[in-house]
């Protein structure tokens, strides 16, 4: 064990039906630093002490990245301590413009949206998690290492370290984006997305910059070549770039975008990510994360009520995918039509998929 100094009461507290350790142990540890471990480290420093443990990786700047997320999980952040300012929120948005039965793009109404820098907001968290006094930090801890504690959760994202079996598609969806910086009005900043043969495309933006992203299959990305703007003005959605400024556009974050969910056995809690990821598609991964994790901390029978809840979301969003596949203008194509069929095989594997567990060994994929 990595010695650490000990901050906080080490009183007993009971918490919304969550019996908190008594003495020298922590009382939650969490695996992971991003969004979803370190809101819930916050949520939980405020009954409790609290590890978390942060991966060994390389220091520097986090690659830039625009994420979406409902403008009423800016009254949680604001609580914690974050104003939407500091994350680059500069509207609310209620309207979208998608190109996806059909290649002409239609204005549409949705539920009030916020686009953020992703970076700012896990710089802003973890800050904040430093300076709390009921919050400490070890890097690199393994598994087999752990301190004891009450709770223990992984928000590991995708990695889901403790996890035993991981199910996604035999051709996962890819990310690749882009962003470029400029002044940017409203209107530009506003939520876009188009239909392709090989996947989807997205853009949306904050008054500095804009990203555009490009989601294909694995296979099909395999046979593109070109820059993201290139592949998009080939594919016919052009128009996502428009009002982009020209050669100025960088990659930014990308990765695996399509659903993905695990099972286990233990005692483990997984949350965000590491239990169910959404397909970007028609997800909003951070704020339902963020939920998720919550709902242990606010439930009288946490454990079971977050399992229910889990499980009820992966069967709703799967629901939700296969609607949108069917709507979709090049449902016939092969990355369509494959993922069509996994939706279908998925459905019918999830009911038991997500239970507690820990298991510390690297997570099988169970590709369907």
């Amino acid at each position: 064990m990595i010695p650490l100094q000990i901050r906080g009461s080490r009183r007993s507290r009971t918490h919304n039906g969550l019996r908190r350790a008594v003495g020298p142990g922590w009382d939650t540890v969490i695996l992971g630093s991003g969004p979803v471990g370190l809101t819930a480290a916050l949520i939980a420093a405020r009954s409790g002490r609290v590890l978390v443990i942060m991966p060994r990786r390389a220091t520097g700047a986090a690659p830039l990245r625009i994420d979406c997320v409902p403008a009423a999980l800016l009254a949680l952040f604001i609580e914690l301590g974050l104003h939407p300012a500091e994350l680059g929120a500069s509207a609310i948005h209620t309207h979208r413009l998608v190109a996806w039965s059909g290649a002409t793009p239609e204005a549409t109404r949705a539920a009030p949206t916020v686009h953020i820098l992703r970076p700012k907001l896990e710089r802003g968290l973890l800050e904040i998690a430093r300076a709390h006094r009921n919050i400490g930090f070890v890097i690199g801890a393994t598994l087999e290492t752990l301190p004891s504690a009450t709770l223990v959760l992984d928000a590991t994202g995708r990695r889901a370290v403790t996890a035993e079996r991981r199910y996604c598609p035999v051709n996962p969806a890819i990310l690749f984006s882009v962003i470029a910086r400029g002044a940017f009005s409203r209107a530009q900043q506003a939520f876009r997305m188009a239909s392709l043969p090989t996947g989807y495309a997205y853009r949306l933006g904050i008054s500095e910059f804009l990203m555009v992203g490009l989601v294909e299959g694995r296979d099909q990305s395999r046979s593109s070549n070109g820059t993201v703007p290139e592949r998009l003005r080939r594919l016919g959605a052009g128009w996502l770039l428009d009002g982009m400024p020209s050669g100025t556009s960088t990659p930014a974050r990308g990765g695996v975008a399509s659903v993905q969910w695990t099972s286990g056995s233990g005692p483990v809690v997984r949350i965000g990510d590491a239990a169910f990821a959404r397909d970007a598609l028609a997800s909003q991964g951070i704020a339902n994360g963020i939920s998720g994790a919550l709902c242990l901390f606010e439930a009288a029978d946490a454990g079971d009520a977050y399992i229910r809840r889990t499980n009820g979301e992966i069967v709703s969003h799967l629901g939700t995918l296969q609607r949108l596949v069917a709507d979709c203008a090049y449902r016939e194509h092969a990355f369509w039509a494959h993922y069509a069929g996994f939706l279908v095989r998925a459905r019918g594997s999830v009911p038991t998929p997500l239970d507690l567990g820990i298991v510390p060994r690297r997570p099988n994929v169970t590709s369907i």
